[in-house]
């Protein structure tokens, strides 16, 4: 059986590797039919086991294919149609989240029931995540209430670069197939969930620790505070705030004692007893239990994949079914896959499933220990084992891992396991009955938080504590190369204290060391920040910044979720950044980089060295100079902020690229006038000003400059529609390839000083 489930998992991988989704459709069903028929006629002899035998992995591999391809064919019918996208639309939406305020609006997410007044049957109703603005909102819609909203519906889109977090991706993961803005609407049910019953029970008690009572209770996180989030994920317990394996543990054991004790008090004689079987119907009660759980939670993902893992344990346990601690992972793998075929998507699948084979690696690999205090000498070592072992994905979702995370560990989770969840599930249940002292059982919950949290906090923020490693200015490869060598040396099973030692110290730092070359050249960065502009300039592990991009009123910053996450992947260091203007989309990023990188330089706007034409510097072996704004126009308001903006020319060796701001033709042509020779210009690469608008880019610019290619930063945008056909048109003229951000991601430009090359990371993804 476990070749079967390995190859439906192989299946299963293969079905993502293409896009004809409808093709292999069809081709796995008719290869299934044809084997279904063929191993029917095989007959029952032991000379034919063997091509019985391949049969049937084939149909598991067939199964695996099928089943992936019908799930994505699936997401693919729930998709809203191009035709209601991008223009105001009715539509009836069942709210199924609880709602999130925002300062400036509040985020809602639902189930499209009517669109445009046609009802969608249930296998297409799709999911939507739409803003609610305040200044048009009366009433916050709740979990479970049916409305009826005038809507803009848009599909979401990525930044793709290095590091950048897939928005995209992360909604179809969670079944979301459009964003969008609320125009107007009107409530239709008034009925609630059961969630948002707790959650608003919760927010009306008299509660020092909300967000966690809220986050153990329905799954629901938006009440945890940005410092008890960072607080509890630096000293490792980030784990403990998301309903996974060890909450369903918690409440199986319980649904265990209390049919037990129920059964001993049960007024029954001995024969009766001895008839009915107690673990059978206690392990069934589990099962309801957790699935109850599950459901209170609203079935996110998280909890989702860990229903599917744990009643696959529940099931063999009832069926008193051994097995080896390998075979009985992979079926609970499969499990996940069968429920949840994305999971593969899913960076927490992963964690889920490293950590119970981490559990297993404990089991098989160490002896148990003995002697007194033997259980908590066992639950040390798996803590640190789980360290080692995790750390690499820590790193990876993370940027770090936490060095104390089994010492606070192993002093929290006992009191959140014993204490905190009991009393706190406890106290829902009593508002799902609607009994007076669930407030009263949730305070007794939190009484250790209360005092935990401050130590929590304070181990936090010791320089110890978090390990964050995609701040050191080495390469990636070296990180993770350092990483795995040493994770290596403490599970390799030497016996010698000495050798051990000697590996530690020499191995890891010696993959660090060899991975981390650099190799002189200079790479430009185009970054994908949409309708904005972010340019990374790397050479020898140092950066130097052009730009921030924007900054939303909502509080998405470009620098945060794009810039900084570029820089830590490439283990770059930034030293130097400009600023070309003021505007929000070129300037959005200061605040947040400057707080980051306190030795951070700056130049151009805002700052006490602006942007003057003449200027010069050097900079890691680079040269730039500053060619606009003059002197005379750098501080006045004769021309716009946009003609004012700082013009770049950086040269490395012979190779050179010119980065022009948001300057127009009224600058361009006075920027043309004063320079003493065209060489002045002349570039190699040209970043085309204003995001390709119409007034930028003029026809005497292009042929001063004479690029061998032009980068534009651009983004979809209802009102600007960059680049403009007219741009477009002047580029064609000059017969050279041009490129932007909104079609092809980061745009990447590597010299070693006298050629060049161009690499698209994220082209055709």
């Amino acid at each position: 059986m476990d070749r079967w489930l390995l190859v439906f998992s192989g299946g299963t991988l293969f079905a993502f590797t293409h896009s004809d989704i409808k093709f292999w459709l069809i081709v796995s069903t008719i290869a299934l039919l044809l084997l279904a028929i063929a191993y029917t006629r095989m007959g029952a002899g032991p000379k034919k086991a063997k091509r019985r035998s391949i049969a049937r992995l084939l149909m598991a591999l067939f199964c695996g294919i099928l089943w992936a391809n019908a799930n994505l064919y699936w997401q693919n019918i729930r998709a809203i149609p191009a035709s209601f996208l991008n223009s105001d639309v009715k539509l009836n939406i069942e709210v199924d989240e609880i709602s999130r305020s925002y300062p400036y609006h509040v985020r809602i997410t639902g189930r499209v029931k009517t669109l445009s007044d046609n009802a969608l049957p249930i296998w297409k109703q799709s999911r939507v995540r739409l803003n609610w603005y305040r200044a048009n909102l009366k009433q916050a819609p709740k979990a479970g209430e049916t409305w009826q909203l005038v809507a803009r519906l848009k599909e979401a889109t990525d930044y793709r670069n290095h590091g950048s977090f897939r928005y995209r991706q992360y909604l179809l993961r969670n079944n979301i197939h459009a964003i969008g803005s609320i125009k107007e609407g009107v409530k239709l049910d008034s009925d609630i969930s059961l969630r948002q019953k707790v959650f608003d029970w919760i927010q009306q008690s008299d509660l020092n620790e909300p967000g966690i009572l809220a986050a153990l209770t329905i799954g629901e996180r938006s009440l945890l505070s940005r410092q008890t989030r960072e607080s509890w994920q630096k000293t490792g317990l980030a784990h403990s705030l998301a309903i996974s394996g060890l909450h369903l543990g918690m409440v199986a054991a319980s649904a265990v004692f209390f049919f037990r004790l129920c059964f001993r008090c049960l007024p029954v004689g001995l024969k009766t007893r001895e008839l009915i079987n107690s673990r059978f119907w206690s392990l069934v009660l589990a099962a309801f239990a957790v699935t109850g759980y599950a459901v209170l939670a609203g079935f996110p993902v998280s909890t989702v994949r860990a229903l599917a893992m744990f009643l696959v344990v529940l099931l063999h346990l009832t069926l008193s079914l051994k097995l080896r601690p390998l075979s009985l992972l992979l079926r609970v793998t499969v499990a996940v896959l069968v429920v949840d075929v994305f999971a593969l998507q899913d960076p927490g699948f992963w964690l889920s499933i490293t950590a119970v084979a981490a559990l297993f690696l404990a089991s098989w690999r160490w002896q148990k220990a003995r002697g007194k205090l033997s259980a908590i000498k066992s639950l040390w070592s798996v803590q640190w084992l789980l360290l080692v072992v995790m750390a690499p994905l820590s790193f990876l979702l993370f940027g770090g891992f936490s060095l104390l995370a089994p010492l606070v560990n192993l002093l929290v989770l006992p009191v959140i396991s014993f204490w905190l969840l009991p009393l706190a599930l406890a106290g829902t249940v009593a508002v799902l009955l609607d009994l007076s002292f669930a407030s009263t059982l949730w305070q007794l919950a939190e009484l250790p938080i209360v005092h935990l949290n401050p130590f929590i906090g304070f181990l936090a923020k010791q320089p110890v504590t978090w390990l964050q490693l995609d701040a050191w200015p080495v390469s990636r490869e070296a990180r993770f190369g350092g990483l795995f060598a040493l994770i290596l040396v403490l599970l390799v099973p030497l016996k010698n204290t000495w050798q051990r030692t000697v590996l530690l110290l020499c191995l890891p730092l010696s993959v660090l060391v060899l991975l981390n070359q650099r190799d002189g050249k200079l790479r430009l960065h185009v970054l994908d920040v949409g309708q904005s502009q972010a340019i990374v300039l790397e050479r020898n592990g140092r950066a130097m910044l052009v730009d921030t991009g924007i900054e939303f009123n909502s509080g998405f910053s470009v620098a945060e979720s794009v810039i900084e996450p570029f820089l830590n992947y490439h283990g770059l260091v930034p030293e130097l950044a400009f600023i070309s203007h003021g505007d929000i989309d070129h300037n959005g990023g200061r605040a947040f980089l400057s707080r980051r990188y306190p030795n951070l330089q700056w130049q151009g706007e805002g700052s006490n060295k602006p942007c003057l034409a003449g200027d010069t510097g050097h900079w890691n072996d680079l040269q730039w100079r500053v060619l606009w704004p003059s002197r005379e126009y750098q501080g006045s308001t004769a021309l716009s902020k946009n003609n004012r903006s700082c013009v770049l020319r950086v040269q490395f060796r012979s190779f050179t690229v010119l980065l022009p701001g948001d300057i127009e033709m009224p600058a361009e042509k006075m920027l043309l006038e004063r320079l003493r020779s065209p060489a002045e210009i002349e570039s190699d690469v040209m970043l085309v000003p204003h995001h390709g608008s119409k007034t930028s880019t003029s026809w005497p610019l292009l042929q001063a400059v004479d690029a061998d290619i032009y980068l534009i930063s651009y983004g979809r945008h209802r009102g600007y529609r960059f680049p403009h056909r007219y741009t477009l048109e002047r580029l064609a003229r000059k017969n050279r390839p041009w490129l932007g951000t909104m079609k092809s991601g980061q745009l990447t430009i590597v010299s070693d000083g006298s050629t060049w090359s161009l690499e698209l990371p994220f082209e055709n993804r």
